[in-house]
């Protein structure tokens, strides 16, 4: 995926373009589940990096677990003139850019499913959303469609008509 800067901003649900040290946040609480919900898009000062953030922050966190979860990461910087695109994108700690298939697109559709189910004051369903936008188990569907797995063997008499070697 490359994009502008104001293409990218609208991919991660933005809506403007940020400047350097800006940032846009969202957050939403649940009283029932004791998690608030907070995503973010920043840019750096320098104007040339944007980062996308979702965390949890639990109220009351299960033994040994921390009280803020990292829930997805995503950094895009200009990979050619005045086109950016995601580098790096983390899902609960995971790497998914060596195995999910057209990463940067899906990276920046899960991020702002999330800030949508955000701006209307959920706290969003991080598997269900990552089964929609990332395609859950199936990694690579995309990229591999159609048949089997080789080529079919073609006899040169079939193609002639000719059956058994007899000729014409």
């Amino acid at each position: 995926m490359r994009a502008d800067i104001k293409e990218l901003m609208d991919k991660l649900g933005v809506g403007y373009i940020l400047s350097p040290y800006a940032t846009c946040p969202w957050s939403a609480y649940d009283p029932a589940k004791g998690i608030t919900a907070q995503a973010e898009v920043r840019m750096n000062n320098e104007g040339d990096e944007v980062e996308a953030e979702i965390q949890f922050i639990y109220d009351n966190p299960e033994a040994g677990k921390p009280p803020v979860e990292q829930i997805s990461w995503i950094f895009c910087k200009p990979v050619i003139t005045a086109k950016w695109s995601p580098t790096v994108f983390r899902v609960r700690g995971k790497d998914e850019t060596i195995e999910l298939y057209d990463w940067e697109t899906k990276a920046c559709n899960f991020f702002r499913a999330c800030v949508q189910d955000i701006k209307m004051g959920n706290v969003p369903d991080i598997d269900d959303i990552a089964a929609k936008e990332l395609g859950g188990d199936e990694r690579f569907r995309d990229a591999r469609r159609g048949g089997g797995s080789k080529a079919p063997k073609i006899r040169p008499q079939a193609l002639l008509g000719m059956k058994n070697g007899r000729g014409f």
